[in-house]
């Protein structure tokens, strides 16, 4: 039994696929949280006077009522359920073992986007509070990378005794082989959001290098950019690429397989797709020694990490030392390539969380654990 996170983004669907090939699963919702009206209204309200608003996304009215519409779903003749999140089910009560998979808690997403006061402390306790309660509940939880997990047992107070790092992978499926071209410059970013994930300091960093190298371009994938100049020349903007549309995923197939870099000097993230789904192809990533992303690029090794805070000087130095050293690039290349189709494909994840999954369910039907 899988209760989906909602939407068709490729991390539920890869666990759902992982799933199914051990396990006869069937598909819960997507379920969409109902968040009340006047409750969105009344936050926002008392965060434009300067108070602190409540959550209203995961209000108590809205977890009852996310809790209830799974359970109304449910079957009947269950040995398990997998949620995909946690903090959306925290109020979900079930009487068969569960399993979640997650990237972060609460409290980590709340700190990595808004500002202290933003939102009342009492209710910021509760929702950290129900969550909490439903993760020490849970058969097993599993996490996308070993710092969601460090920071989920820090922040809620986490017993850790069943809880798992098992990473994941990217979106879109690896090529056979790397096929750069050995000449093409061109560097790569992808976000939705052009500033969040640092594409200020990568305009300013390629203004800085275009004069010295000619060749350099740069495609911008996802949310329109901002900043930009008619003079700006070798810049692309590619818009939104969709995975699940043939055309498109071509398109992004394309650019990432003769990617020189992809640059993603982030400003908030977790743990970050791009940098393996770029991996993949053999392009090596310059990012940001923060959040999970560490696990995902080995500074020196498999791309390039620079130490907060970020500066725009500090990317167009990281991007210099690649155009000036040829033999270090194409060892990177090799090295990311490797790293990637070894440590970040779903099929090794699912079979590690298949396994844990029958343990656990094993060790319960022979009374050998509780949890």
């Amino acid at each position: 039994m899988c209760c989906s996170g909602g939407g068709s983004y490729v991390v539920n669907w890869q666990a759902y696929t992982q799933l199914a090939q051990r396990f006869s699963v069937t598909e819960v919702g997507p379920i969409r949280p109902h968040v009340a009206l006047t409750e969105k209204i009344t936050s926002k309200l008392m965060r434009s006077i300067g108070r602190p608003g409540k959550f209203a996304y995961f209000s108590e009215r809205t977890l009852a009522d996310n809790a209830a519409r799974v359970l109304a779903w449910l079957p009947r003749d269950l040995d398990a359920v997998f949620f995909r999140a946690a903090t959306r089910w925290c109020r979900c009560r079930v009487d068969v073992p569960y399993f979640v998979y997650l990237d972060i808690v609460f409290t980590n997403f709340y700190q990595n986007t808004f500002r202290d006061g933003t939102f009342d402390t009492a209710d910021l306790q509760r929702i950290r509070e129900a969550e909490t309660t439903f993760l020490e509940g849970a058969s097993a939880v599993f996490f996308e990378s070993a710092w969601g997990m460090r920071e989920a047992i820090s922040l809620n107070g986490l017993s850790g005794k069943h809880y798992y790092a098992l990473g994941r992978g990217g979106g879109i499926e690896p090529p056979e082989t790397d096929t750069w071209d050995g000449q093409s410059l061109t560097l790569l970013t992808m976000a939705m959001n052009f500033y969040q994930k640092g594409g200020d300091f990568v305009l300013e960093a390629y203004r800085m290098l275009k004069p010295r190298y000619p060749k350099l371009r740069w495609h911008i994938i996802g949310g329109p950019p901002a900043g930009l100049k008619p003079q700006d020349e070798g810049l692309v903007y590619e818009g939104i690429l969709r995975p699940d549309e043939p055309g498109e995923l071509n398109r992004l197939r394309q650019l990432l397989a003769n990617a020189f870099l992809l640059v993603h000097p982030t400003r908030e993230d977790t743990n970050p797709l791009v940098l393996t789904e770029a991996a993949y192809f053999g392009c090596p990533s310059v990012s940001v020694r923060k959040f999970a992303i560490p696990e995902l690029v080995a500074d020196g090794s498999t791309g390039i990490l620079i130490q907060p805070p970020v500066s725009a000087a500090a990317v167009a130095a990281a991007i210099e030392s690649l155009l000036t050293n040829p033999d270090r690039y194409r060892a990177m290349r090799q090295a990311a390539r490797a790293q990637a189709l070894e440590h970040a494909t779903w099929d090794r994840l699912g079979e590690r969380m298949a396994d844990l999954i029958e343990q656990r369910l094993g060790r319960r039907l022979t009374g050998q654990d509780s949890a």
